[in-house]
């Protein structure tokens, strides 16, 4: 029977699993370097069309469209977007509000009014939410509801909202709505605070 040697049954195996993680990051990295420009494109553009959506401006179909429309009226100043109307004036400012969720970070942007008074609308751009209970949070029905609300707000069961500084929760969802509520209102904090500093 021939013995195998040190080399071939300790080293040979290292120097093969060496090589190819070597080779498996080489394509990873290329792969992420080759598309890395796109995605950053992407993320503008998702960041775009929520701004856009939370002015309450109706998006058009293309990308191209839709970063030509971005650029015609919406001005970004620091962290809050102008976000101008048909004849040039301010008809929104929006900007990013950030707070927990039940299973992560919730990021959405919100526009208000031009007197910083009630909402004009929200657009989530991040949310690690349960998928059918606490992620309709991003359905249009509990998105629009935001629509001419002012603030303070007050979570009322889903279907009942019907005074003016109320919303509908999501059922079966109400920690994830406590946290939305709580991230609106803070949202609401926000502007108040922008409109006594003059905005």
């Amino acid at each position: 029977m021939k013995k195998v040697g040190f080399f071939a049954e300790r080293v040979k195996p290292v120097i093969i699993m060496a090589a190819l993680t070597i080779i498996c990051i080489a394509i990873v990295s290329g792969i992420h370097l080759s598309t890395q420009d796109l995605v950053i494109a992407n993320e503008g553009l998702f960041l775009k069309k929520a701004v856009l959506y939370a002015g309450g401006i109706k998006l058009p179909e293309t990308n191209a469209e839709i970063n030509e429309l971005y650029e015609e009226r919406v001005a970004e100043r620091g962290d809050i977007f102008e976000i101008s109307g048909l004849s040039g004036d301010i008809a929104a400012y929006a900007f990013i509000i950030v707070g927990p969720g039940l299973w992560g970070e919730i990021e959405a942007v919100t526009a208000f009014t031009p007197d910083l008074a009630s909402f004009v609308g929200v657009e989530f751009v991040k949310q690690n939410e349960t998928p059918g209970l606490g992620a309709r949070i991003t359905e249009p029905w509990f998105k629009e509801q935001m629509r001419g609300k002012p603030f303070p707000l007050r979570m009322v069961p889903e279907g009942t909202a019907g005074a003016s500084g109320e919303i509908d929760a999501i059922t079966g969802a109400s920690r994830t709505s406590a946290y939305v509520l709580q991230i609106f209102n803070s949202a609401g904090e926000k502007a108040e605070k922008l409109r006594k500093e003059g905005i």
